[in-house]
């Protein structure tokens, strides 16, 4: 399995800058930046330094705590690689006062690519978050590196199609000096694969960073006192939440809501399927302030969303209507929002188990359920400061878990 992933590694290489010139094109690359994929660098190094990567934004802001407490603890350079430009943007607004922390794109899987990462950056420790499982990475690094797996993911589904290639998936997982589990589930599976050095501290997503931290001159205003918001919507969601809408409004009720998409190059089609249900709607880009008249306003920028949790508390949290597992719902109920979702939320079992249990998200099912129940919470919304003290606490205990686990290495 290992050759037959290092030779099509190779083929891919061959036409990896033609794949990123056309993902240029759909505006999905930084046309700026994107060599930085391929292994070419403008930064020079000259020694080596401490390496964290993480996918994209929300993988990011759950390490951010961690790279900022070690960034005034030590004096190596601290490297951080993501691989989307949300991501990446949040890291230069994050890192833009920080001379000792190197943001730049994670490279592609191929030998060639990983080789030229590592004689350029030489990582003496190498941070890897969830579920970034890249076979030449993880091979190379281990021959230069003390390599971690931290806030470890690994669902069902991805569970049951390791173990089809057994022994391949043990391989990838014994090259880490240490892996941190971000649920017990998940250090049940990894242990099926025979790996005896894995820990459970908590899931690093509930120690995400303030967003105060980042700069911000979005004030958003509440315009219709029944309103709610529609956060991480997926494609085939927007539909269940226009057609909320449209019960909601059978029901005499004058609401409004806030979508903000999963991913906001799709504004185009969202807006289209809006105007074919005869709703209204608003881009934030156009106007910022909603205006009263407008079923849905569209919030198409990013790291807009604390200002709107601070004014209105009902999330409806996507990728839990379709197949997808769910989004991460700390990022609401951390700011004391009531989170409705649907039955797909296995990437995220144990935080939901963590809201339900102090009452402060519940499952919908249908287009009428979520009516039902935004109905019954417009009128008696409840305040939910004792459980932002409560996810506080449990967050910072996360956290210094993890630093302490990490002081051993680092």
């Amino acid at each position: 399995m290992h050759v037959l992933y290092v030779c099509l590694s190779y083929f891919f290489h061959i036409f990896s800058k033609f794949y990123l010139n056309i993902r240029i094109l759909k505006n999905k690359e930084d046309p700026l930046r994107y060599k930085e994929k391929l292994g070419f660098y403008t930064i020079k190094n000259d020694k080596p330094v401490i390496w964290f990567h993480a996918s994209s934004l929300g993988e990011i802001k759950s390490i951010i705590p961690i790279i900022l407490h070690y960034e005034s603890k030590i004096d190596d350079r601290i490297l951080v690689t993501t691989t989307t430009l949300s991501s990446a943007k949040y890291c230069s607004d994050i890192f833009k006062n920080k001379s000792n922390i190197i943001h730049q794109f994670f490279p592609f899987d191929t030998p060639i690519v990983i080789e030229r990462f590592l004689k350029h950056w030489k990582p003496k420790i190498s941070v890897i978050t969830e579920s970034e499982l890249w076979p030449n990475m993880i091979f190379k690094t281990k021959k230069i590196s003390k390599l971690i797996l931290l806030n470890a993911r690994l669902s069902k589904k991805s569970f049951f199609k390791w173990k089809i290639i057994k022994s391949f998936a043990k391989k990838i997982f014994s090259q880490f000096d240490s892996i941190a589990s971000q649920s017990r589930e998940t250090k049940s599976f990894i242990e099926f694969f025979n790996i005896d050095n894995i820990h459970f501290f908590g899931n690093l997503k509930f120690a995400s960073l303030n967003d105060k931290l980042t700069k911000n001159i979005f004030n958003f205003e509440k315009k219709v006192n029944f309103s709610w918001i529609a956060m991480s919507t997926h494609s085939g969601e927007e539909k269940f939440v226009i057609n909320t809408i449209k019960n909601l409004k059978k029901e005499k009720i004058s609401s409004q809501c806030i979508l903000i998409p999963r991913h906001i190059n799709r504004i185009d089609k969202i807006t289209y399927l809006i105007k074919a249900n005869n709703l209204t709607y608003q881009l934030k880009s156009t106007d910022p302030i909603p205006l009263e008249d407008k079923d849905i306003y569209i919030l198409n920028s990013y790291g807009d969303t604390k200002e709107v949790f601070e004014k209105i508390n009902l999330v409806f949290l996507g990728g839990s209507i379709i197949a997808h597992g769910g989004q991460n719902p700390l990022e609401p109920a951390r700011e004391g929002c009531f989170v409705f979702h649907g039955p797909y939320i296995y990437n995220f079992t144990e935080i939901y188990d963590f809201l339900s249990d102090n009452g402060i998200s519940s499952l919908v099912t249908s287009e009428q359920s979520l009516a039902e129940q935004l109905i019954s919470k417009f009128t008696k919304q409840a305040d939910n400061e004792k459980f932002k003290e409560t996810i506080q606490k449990y967050s910072q205990k996360i956290l210094l878990d993890h630093i302490n686990y990490l002081n051993s290495f680092i």
